[in-house]
């Protein structure tokens, strides 16, 4: 008898957590909205420097950016040609709702990686501010500010257009 029920007393325990009702599904942050800028497919060419000091090279990047895990985080598979060399790199951005920062972790084909935060200024500019660790463990700081040229695109739905007007 005390068998049977401890044996009923689990069955029923075992349901309790359906019928107290599920969870609704969790919804990505409105601040993650910010990060449409870049959704679609980017082919930009321009000119890009190591250091300062060096002199500029032809730089030609292309880019896709497409949101990922049910719209939680966006994902940039990039190739970058410059310089004699052509990288292949993996960016996620995503926002910390704890932190309340948006913020982007890479990866790089030759092993780079960076992490950092990103602040948006208006409906078109991106300050990206992050940390990055080079193949040989020397780190390094940058700082880029992006102007997009485009002030009103289509939206999220429409957004498979490609873009060119883009100035980092």
């Amino acid at each position: 008898m005390k068998n049977t029920v401890i044996a009923i007393s689990l069955m029923l325990l075992m349901f309790v957590p359906l019928a107290g009702g599920q969870s609704s599904t969790p919804k990505p942050a409105p601040e993650l909205k910010k990060w449409n800028i870049w959704v679609g497919d980017w082919s930009t060419t321009g000119t890009a420097k190591d250091t300062p000091p060096e002199p500029e090279y032809k730089v030609n990047w292309h880019t896709r950016c497409h949101w990922i895990l049910d719209g939680f985080a966006l994902q940039w598979d990039s190739t970058w040609k410059g310089n004699g060399v052509e990288s292949r790199f993996l960016e996620i951005g995503f926002f910390d709702p704890i932190k309340k920062i948006h913020t982007i972790s890479g990866f790089t084909n030759d092993g780079t990686t960076w992490t950092g935060t990103v602040t948006f200024e208006g409906k078109t500019d991106q300050v990206e501010t992050f940390t990055i660790i080079f193949p040989n463990g020397e780190v390094s700081t940058c700082r880029n500010t992006w102007h997009s040229q485009r002030m009103e695109w289509p939206s999220p739905e429409q957004s498979n257009a490609s873009r060119t007007a883009l100035a980092g």
